[in-house]
C-alpha cells in the first residue's frame, strides 16, 4: 500500500510539489509579457529606468535608474525574462539616469546603445563607456529627425535638435527625447528636459501618455508642453521625501487641471499594456 499523508494526498506528490516551489524559487522562473506593447516604468527612487517590451519580443531600455537600485534593477529585468536588451538607451549621463547602466550592461545582453552626445566627465559615464569599449557593444547618437522602425513600432527622437557642444555646461538641456508609437498608442518620454531643450523643439506631437520631464521639477514640464501633448496619461519618476521637493507643486497643478490620469514610481512599478489601439494600466 502506497503510504499517504493524512489528507489522503500521497507523499510522493507532496514532495513534488515542494521540489517545484523550491526550483521556481530558486531559479525565479522569468514572467511572460503580454501579447502587444508594454511599458514598464521602474521604480528607482529618483532616478529614470523604463523598460519597453515590443509586439516581437524585442525590448529597449530608456535609462538605468540610480545606482543604489542597480541590483533591483538588474533583478528585475532577469524576473521579466529581459536578458537581451536589443537598444539600450541613455537620455543623458548624470548618476539618476545611468546609476543602474553598468549593472544592466554586465548582466544582459545589449545589442545597441545610444547617447546624446553630451560629454560629461564623470567617473560613472566613463565606466559605462568603457563597459560598451570592451563588450563591443554598437554605439550611436541620433539627432532629432532620426527614425527607426522597429517592427511595428516606431522610434522618434525629437531632441537633441542639433550636435551638442562638448563646452555645453547642462545635461539636461542636451538629453534624448524620444517617441515611441505602436498603432495609434504612443510615449513621449522627455527625460530631463528643461526650458532651454523644450524651446529647442518646434512643436511636440500629440502623444498618449506623457513622461513628465525631470521628475516633475518646475522648469521641467510646461502649459505648452501639456497642451501640445494632450495625453491620456503622464508618469512621474522621484522618490518619495527627496530632498529637491519634486514634484512641484505648479507641475501637479497643471496636471490635475488638465483632467489627466496620474501615475507616480513612488508608488510603486508601474505597468502600460497596448495593443496599438488601447491602453491599460495596471500595478504588477
Amino acid at each position: 500500500m502506497k503510504k499517504r499523508c493524512a489528507k489522503g494526498i500521497p507523499l510522493v506528490l507532496q514532495v513534488t510539489a515542494l521540489l517545484i516551489f523550491v526550483i521556481m524559487a530558486v531559479f525565479e522562473l522569468p514572467q511572460s509579457f503580454p501579447p502587444g506593447l508594454s511599458l514598464y516604468a521602474f521604480d528607482t527612487g529618483q532616478g529614470d529606468a523604463f523598460l519597453f517590451h515590443l509586439p516581437d519580443g524585442k525590448n529597449v531600455l530608456v535609462d538605468a535608474g540610480t545606482g543604489d537600485f542597480a541590483a533591483g534593477l538588474a533583478a528585475r529585468l532577469k524576473n521579466l525574462g529581459a536578458r537581451k536588451i536589443d537598444l539600450a538607451v541613455a537620455t543623458h549621463p548624470h548618476e539618476d539616469h545611468i546609476g543602474g547602466m553598468p549593472a544592466v550592461l554586465e548582466t544582459c545582453t545589449v545589442e545597441r546603445f545610444w547617447d546624446s552626445g553630451y560629454n560629461h566627465g564623470s567617473p560613472l559615464e566613463r565606466k559605462v563607456l568603457t563597459i560598451l569599449r570592451d563588450k563591443k557593444i554598437k554605439f550611436e547618437q541620433p539627432l532629432a529627425g532620426y527614425r527607426e522602425m522597429l517592427g511595428d513600432v516606431l522610434v522618434e527622437v525629437l531632441a537633441p535638435v542639433k550636435k551638442i557642444s562638448q563646452t555645453a555646461s547642462d545635461a539636461n538641456n542636451n538629453c534624448l527625447v524620444l517617441r515611441i508609437s505602436y498603432g495609434n498608442i504612443s510615449f513621449l518620454m522627455t527625460g530631463d528636459m528643461e526650458t532651454e531643450q523644450r524651446k529647442s523643439v518646434e512643436k511636440f506631437p500629440r502623444s498618449t501618455v506623457l513622461k513628465i520631464a525631470h521628475h516633475g521639477s518646475a522648469n521641467g514640464t510646461d502649459a505648452r508642453l501639456m497642451r501640445e501633448v494632450s495625453p491620456d496619461a503622464v508618469i512621474f519618476t522621484y522618490g518619495r521625501q527627496n530632498s529637491y521637493g519634486h514634484p512641484h507643486s505648479a507641475v501637479k497643478e497643471l496636471v490635475l487641471k488638465s483632467g489627466t490620469r496620474s501615475y507616480a514610481t513612488a508608488d510603486g512599478e508601474i505597468m502600460m499594456n497596448t495593443d496599438g489601439q488601447k491602453l491599460t494600466v495596471k500595478r504588477p
